[in-house]
């Protein structure tokens, strides 16, 4: 079959279900509120509520902490020795400050402390942090933190997926550049 014969074969079978605001039963999806009203009765008999479910993430409108053990490899943190982070502007994007730092360094800008407690090659998140190899597939840094003294956000941040984690900041995020050896 040629390509524009099998683009329209695809659309002229999808296009018939675009814009219907039903679901495949014919009834329309529910809202989020009327969802929640239901939860009770729509858990399997024994299964605790909900907001019963033990956290493993801390936050509210002042302290995101990610609640894990940390284990990473003695091999891993003795090979990764540095990060080059950036403070980030949240609305422009502008890069406000850039630095080279190293496990147990603080980073100071406009009031925040950002202290590096560890440089990680491979990220996972089971039942604790650890990092999967010793190759750069899922780079992180495991940092704390403050806003004048106050504790606003411990746990990862991602190279590759910085929207993540990140600070619990109106203005600045935190943006991991590249993890380096030397």
């Amino acid at each position: 079959m040629n390509r524009p014969l099998l683009l329209t074969a695809c659309l002229l079978f999808l296009l018939p279900s675009c814009g219907k605001k039903e679901s495949a039963g014919g009834k329309a999806p529910k809202r989020l509120s009327e969802v929640k009203k239901e939860e009770k009765s729509t858990l399997p008999p024994g299964h605790p509520s909900v907001a019963q479910q033990p956290a493993t993430t801390v936050h509210s409108s002042k302290v995101t902490k990610v609640n894990k053990p940390v284990n990473i490899p003695e091999e891993v943190e003795k090979t990764w020795k540095f990060a080059v982070l950036a403070i980030v502007e949240k609305g422009t994007g502008k890069e406000l400050l850039t630095k080279k730092v190293a496990k147990g360094d603080v980073l100071n800008y406009q009031g925040l402390e950002i202290k590096i407690n560890h440089i990680v090659p491979h990220l996972v998140l089971g039942d604790a942090f650890t990092s999967a190899s010793n190759e750069p597939k899922n780079p992180a840094v495991l940092v704390q933190a403050k806003e004048k003294g106050k504790l606003i956000y411990e746990g990862p941040i991602y190279m590759k997926f910085p929207e993540w984690y990140n600070i619990n900041h109106p203005k600045y995020e935190l943006r991991l550049k590249e993890i380096l050896k030397k």
